[in-house]
């Protein structure tokens, strides 16, 4: 039987997806890199391969998608983060969603959507107050502070995404149709 989309995914609607994998794998003997994209698996890789650990790792693989896949992840949305310590035993989390802007209050929300008080309402979607300060590019940093290695600079993490983006890279597939759909507005 042929490896393709047909024989993974024997839908009978194939537009859920065109081909045979939705993961490519880089394969190493002292850990492991999974996501979409196979540049982005060999940007975790390469840190690990440098000292990194897996948080180091995982900000190497966010910060390359951002480059090669950015309809998946974004420095300018949210990141969240749970780290297991094999040393500890213990699990922690990092919120790195966005803030509100400092100045901005309750009150003063309610007045600019001219809420009484009391008064239900909604926040309409092309509003300044329904965007939050970007929280991703932060997270990254408390991530590597928090949990990573010690072993390797912010800079020498990003490298490989920084890279990406000086040097190119070849559009995947799957990154490919993600954005074919698109039209401008």
């Amino acid at each position: 039987m042929p490896l393709n989309a047909r024989a993974i995914y024997p839908s009978s609607d194939p537009e859920f997806i065109s081909f045979p994998s939705r993961r490519s794998v880089v394969h190493s003997v002292n850990g492991i890199i999974a996501c979409t994209q196979p540049l982005a698996s060999q940007a975790g890789q390469r840190i690990l391969r440098h000292g990194g650990n897996a948080a180091d790792a995982a900000v190497a693989v966010a910060a390359a998608l951002n480059m090669t896949e950015p309809s998946s992840t974004g420095i300018g949305g949210d990141m969240f983060c749970l780290f297991y310590n094999a040393k500890e035993k213990k699990v922690r989390a990092l919120n790195g969603s966005g803030r509100l802007s400092k100045n901005n209050t309750l009150a003063q929300m309610r007045r600019d959507l001219g809420l009484k008080p009391g008064e239900h309402g909604d926040i309409p979607v092309r509003s300044v107050h329904s965007i939050t300060t970007p929280g991703a590019a932060a997270g990254w940093v408390d991530t590597v502070e928090k949990f990573g290695s010690g072993n390797l600079s912010l800079e020498q993490i990003l490298t490989p995404a920084i890279e990406l983006g000086e040097e190119g890279f070849p559009v995947s597939e799957l990154a490919s149709s993600f954005v074919s759909h698109i039209s401008p507005q």
